[in-house]
């Protein structure tokens, strides 16, 4: 999937000039995920336990998708909490990584946590969306906008991740299911990189 990523990064990276706050948010998103890919192959490699690094570049993209979603969501007592939450996540971050589950296991406590909460952000975008008076009166079609495709996007790859999330380090002896959600999540990341490149297509459109 890092191929992908690169060759996604290249149309964004053209159109950079062009982008919104939000579209640079998903833009900041694709390049931490290409330093995510590298960066733990490569650690892995050397010293041959990444599970550390996973959660930091986790933490990273938690704070690149809240920015994205604080732009996005119009609501303003949500958008307090988007601006709280960062600071409940990092204990939460911190107390897993050192205390709870270790450098050397994967932090499932924090991911899942990390990833529910995102999902909850996308699912409020969604209900906006749906109920924009805005949008009803100049008969904009949510599909002709974006950051409907971004959500949808990220979305689709958060409740991939959160399944793997729940059963990487619980169900880890039991590899058929570990296997599947795995599968999973790979087929959730191609899909959140298609659906990025039809909200590139239509940043015209915002």
């Amino acid at each position: 999937m890092l191929g992908i990523e690169c060759l996604l990064l290249i149309p964004f990276t053209l159109r950079y000039s062009s982008l919104d706050k939000a579209a640079k948010s998903i833009y900041n998103y694709l390049v931490s995920s290409i330093i995510f890919a590298v960066g733990s192959i490569s650690i892995e490699y050397l010293i041959h336990n990444n599970m550390w690094f996973f959660a930091i570049m986790y933490f990273v993209q938690f704070l690149i998708l809240s920015a994205f979603y604080y732009t996005v969501i119009k609501n303003n007592k949500v958008r307090n909490v988007i601006k709280f939450l960062p600071v409940p996540v990092l204990l939460i971050f911190i107390l897993d990584l050192l205390k709870i589950e270790g450098i050397d296991k994967y932090n499932s406590l924090f991911t899942t946590i990390r990833s529910f909460i995102l999902i909850v952000y996308a699912i409020i975008f969604f209900l906006q969306l749906l109920n924009d008076n805005e949008l009803i009166e100049q008969a904009i079609f949510i599909n002709k906008l974006p950051d409907f495709w971004f959500n949808s996007g990220l979305f689709l790859n958060l409740c991939g991740s959160f399944m793997f999330s729940l059963s990487y380090n619980y169900l880890e002896s039991q590899r058929l299911i570990t296997d599947i959600t795995f599968v999973i999540t790979l087929i959730a990341g191609i899909l959140q990189l298609i659906l990025f490149y039809i909200g590139l297509l239509n940043t015209k459109r915002r």
